[in-house]
């Protein structure tokens, strides 16, 4: 009995009351679940917080912050890398030079609220002033000046469309060389090909260019079907290939920075004797070219089968073998750099070559003309850079070979044109190989016209090669395609180059 209430007091053997204990049984459990569920929302609340945190982080912040420095990764070069002939390849497109910002520093305005013009920018208003004062030039009649002025605008700009364009117009029109003029309709459009005036001039040069280029090929035909009509024998024949040996020797050398004269390349080869004053890497670039040149007419020029990859690898082998033997015969095995052309990486020549052999044994490059052919494959060689040293001399030397092998005299490149020979690579790079073509078509009719006139009963002199002022453009035989007589047909006949 409760001494307060007077109600009977509970037994506390027989436990809490029942309804007591259910009540204190059911309080605890409904808390632990009132707590889950909060866990369960904080849980969920924090990680869609950070995710939402990296996800900004990621997208907005410097990844140099954030992400450790990897190399990039190395593919190889596409299809592309060796687009040539009359592929047109897109450059970027030319943006103006004038460009009017907004306010501050970093809007191209100075500290006063003027314009910043950089350099190019200036230049090419420059140019294209030069450009307006060479039209008005021209509407008077004045083609010198107008010349001198668009020259001098190409020279400031040279990748500005309208520039490339009036110039070739004024080619074109005022000075018939619609050759030239068609190159720079094809510069133009190489830069903008949507620039309307630029399309319109080259539909109408690019057939006639065409036309001209293979008249040209034709007449180098006949003059080495005229070639191959002398006997092997002829006296004349031999001394004029004996001095072809030399000179191409001599010349090929000064291409490439040799110092000796003409005089002394003929005295080493002919007495093996060194001269006084001149280096051993200088002699030995003579001798090395000697053996590849032998090498060269003893197995290549009269083989009947492609050339491979071995051929050329055994050219650069005696190239550079009295020079440098360890890296003769062997693909380089690191970056080089030539003037502002970058050729492929070490890791990528294997299968770069072995494309190159591919198409230098294909149906495709044998339907080109053998002077094409030859000068296509020589720029081919030569973008590749595949040697460390001796790219030059080997990718003249496989163009020779092949020219031999379709009955052309081999090529004499004179050193005095090798900065012509490295601008018209360079214009191949951008693009355009016909200009290197018809360089080396110009440098075969020379050569061919030399071998002709050797053989000829003439009572004046031949002209040696070597000298600093012989004319350009004249022909040593004139009027051949109209009063030479062609006999038989040299397209199956090789010329070798003299032997010492």
């Amino acid at each position: 009995m409760c001494c307060v209430c007077g109600e009977p007091s509970p037994n506390l053997k027989d436990g809490p009351p029942k309804q007591s204990r259910l009540a204190r049984r059911s309080t605890p459990k409904k808390w632990r679940y009132q707590m889950n569920s909060f866990h369960y929302f904080i849980i969920f609340a924090s990680g869609s917080l950070f995710s939402g945190l990296m996800f900004g982080l990621l997208n907005y912040a410097p990844r140099y912050v954030l992400l450790p420095t990897r190399s990039a990764p190395h593919h190889l070069p596409d299809g592309k890398f060796l687009q040539i002939a009359d592929e047109v390849r897109v450059l970027e497109p030319y943006f103006p030079a004038v460009r009017m910002a907004g306010g501050g520093l970093g809007d191209g305005k100075n500290g006063s609220g003027k314009t910043r013009v950089s350099p190019n920018d200036a230049n090419e208003l420059e140019a294209l002033s030069s450009l307006k004062v060479a039209m008005e030039m021209k509407i008077m009649g004045k083609d010198d000046k107008a010349a001198r002025l668009f020259q001098h605008a190409l020279a400031l700009s040279p990748k500005h469309p309208e520039i490339l364009t009036k110039y070739g117009e004024f080619l074109e029109h005022n000075q018939q060389d619609v050759v030239k003029a068609d190159h720079y309709y094809y510069q133009a459009l190489t830069v903008n090909p949507a620039h309307t005036e630029a399309l319109a001039n080259r539909q109408r040069t690019a057939q006639i260019v065409e036309h001209l280029d293979q008249k040209r090929f034709e007449r180098l035909d006949q003059k080495r079907d005229a070639l191959s009509s002398v006997s092997a024998t002829n006296v004349a024949l031999k001394r004029a290939e004996k001095e072809a040996y030399i000179q191409h020797i001599y010349h090929s050398n000064g291409i490439e920075g040799n110092t000796m004269s003409l005089a002394q390349t003929r005295s080493i080869l002919e007495t093996r004797m060194a001269v006084d004053g001149k280096s051993i890497d200088e002699h030995n670039e003579i001798l090395g070219l000697d053996a590849a040149m032998k090498y060269i007419n003893a197995t290549l020029v009269n083989k009947n089968d492609f050339i491979t990859l071995k051929d050329i690898l055994e050219i650069h082998r005696r190239v550079l073998g009295h020079v440098d033997p360890i890296e003769g015969g062997e693909f380089r095995r690191s970056q080089v750099y030539v003037g502002g052309h970058v050729p492929p990486g070490p890791g990528d020549l294997s299968i770069l070559m072995s494309r190159f052999e591919n198409w230098l044994n294909s149906n495709q490059a044998f339907l080109l003309h053998p002077v094409k052919y030859a000068a296509i494959a020589h720029y081919k060689l030569v973008h590749i850079h595949p040697f460390s040293d001796g790219n030059g001399r080997t990718s003249r030397l496989l163009m020779n070979t092949l020219l031999m092998r379709a009955g052309y005299p081999p090529v004499i490149i004179q050193k005095q044109h090798r900065h012509k020979y490295y601008d018209y690579l360079q214009v191949a790079n951008e693009g355009d190989i016909r200009p290197f073509v018809r360089f080396i078509a110009d440098c075969t009719e020379r050569t061919l016209d030399l071998y002709l006139w050797s053989t000829s009963e003439l009572s004046h002199p031949v002209p040696l090669l070597a000298q600093e002022n012989m004319p350009e453009g004249v022909p040593l035989i004139n009027n051949f395609e109209e009063d030479a007589t062609i006999e038989g047909s040299g397209a199956g006949d090789a010329i070798r180059i003299g032997t010492i």
